[in-house]
Protein backbone atom coordinates (compact mmCIF):
# COMPACT_ATOMS: atom_id res chain seq x y z
CA UNK A 1 0.00 0.00 0.00
CA UNK A 2 0.91 3.65 -0.76
CA UNK A 3 1.45 5.89 2.32
CA UNK A 4 0.09 9.18 2.41
CA UNK A 5 1.61 12.12 3.19
CA UNK A 6 -0.96 13.76 6.38
CA UNK A 7 -0.14 17.49 6.05
CA UNK A 8 0.89 18.60 9.47
CA UNK A 9 -1.36 20.05 12.18
CA UNK A 10 0.92 23.25 12.30
CA UNK A 11 0.10 23.89 8.46
CA UNK A 12 -3.23 23.61 8.41
CA UNK A 13 -3.63 25.47 11.75
CA UNK A 14 -1.48 28.82 10.45
CA UNK A 15 -3.98 28.47 7.10
CA UNK A 16 -6.66 28.55 9.29
CA UNK A 17 -5.86 31.52 11.24
CA UNK A 18 -4.70 33.59 8.06
CA UNK A 19 -8.69 32.92 6.87
CA UNK A 20 -10.25 33.97 9.91
CA UNK A 21 -7.88 37.03 10.54
CA UNK A 22 -9.04 38.01 6.69
CA UNK A 23 -12.40 36.92 7.28
CA UNK A 24 -12.63 39.04 10.62
CA UNK A 25 -10.79 41.81 8.61
CA UNK A 26 -13.56 42.46 6.21
CA UNK A 27 -16.53 41.69 8.68
CA UNK A 28 -15.33 44.04 10.97
CA UNK A 29 -14.29 47.27 8.87
CA UNK A 30 -16.58 49.36 11.28
CA UNK A 31 -14.70 48.61 14.30
CA UNK A 32 -11.41 48.96 12.79
CA UNK A 33 -11.96 52.60 12.36
CA UNK A 34 -13.58 53.08 15.51
CA UNK A 35 -11.22 51.07 17.71
CA UNK A 36 -7.72 51.97 15.50
CA UNK A 37 -5.39 49.86 13.46
CA UNK A 38 -2.89 48.89 16.18
CA UNK A 39 -5.27 47.35 18.51
CA UNK A 40 -7.87 46.16 16.19
CA UNK A 41 -4.94 44.10 14.40
CA UNK A 42 -3.54 42.64 18.03
CA UNK A 43 -7.32 41.69 18.86
CA UNK A 44 -7.96 40.17 15.34
CA UNK A 45 -4.83 37.68 16.19
CA UNK A 46 -5.63 37.02 19.16
CA UNK A 47 -9.57 35.71 18.15
CA UNK A 48 -8.12 33.54 15.22
CA UNK A 49 -5.27 31.96 16.57
CA UNK A 50 -8.16 30.53 19.58
CA UNK A 51 -10.63 29.98 16.89
CA UNK A 52 -8.41 27.93 14.86
CA UNK A 53 -7.19 25.94 17.84
CA UNK A 54 -10.55 24.98 19.17
CA UNK A 55 -11.40 23.81 15.65
CA UNK A 56 -7.59 21.80 14.86
CA UNK A 57 -8.63 20.07 17.62
CA UNK A 58 -12.22 19.37 17.17
CA UNK A 59 -11.21 18.05 13.91
CA UNK A 60 -8.13 15.39 15.22
CA UNK A 61 -11.23 14.37 17.20
CA UNK A 62 -13.21 13.57 15.30
CA UNK A 63 -10.86 12.00 12.89
CA UNK A 64 -9.78 10.02 15.89
CA UNK A 65 -12.72 8.92 17.13
CA UNK A 66 -13.53 6.32 14.91
CA UNK A 67 -9.93 4.40 15.51
CA UNK A 68 -10.61 4.67 19.01
CA UNK A 69 -13.78 3.22 18.80
CA UNK A 70 -12.97 0.19 16.86
CA UNK A 71 -10.22 -0.52 19.32
CA UNK A 72 -12.12 -0.65 21.91
CA UNK A 73 -14.39 -2.60 20.81
CA UNK A 74 -11.71 -4.89 19.96
CA UNK A 75 -10.32 -4.88 22.98
CA UNK A 76 -13.39 -5.83 25.39
CA UNK A 77 -16.01 -7.99 24.74
CA UNK A 78 -19.53 -7.68 26.55
CA UNK A 79 -19.01 -9.56 30.17
CA UNK A 80 -21.96 -12.08 30.24
CA UNK A 81 -24.90 -10.63 32.31
CA UNK A 82 -24.60 -12.48 35.73
CA UNK A 83 -28.03 -13.71 37.05
CA UNK A 84 -29.59 -12.05 39.80
CA UNK A 85 -30.12 -13.88 42.77
CA UNK A 86 -33.11 -12.82 44.59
Amino acid sequence: MAKSKKEPVKVKKNALREQIATTLETTFTDLKESVGEKKFARQVKKASKVLASGAVKKTSKVAAAPKAKAAAKAKTKAPAKAAKKK
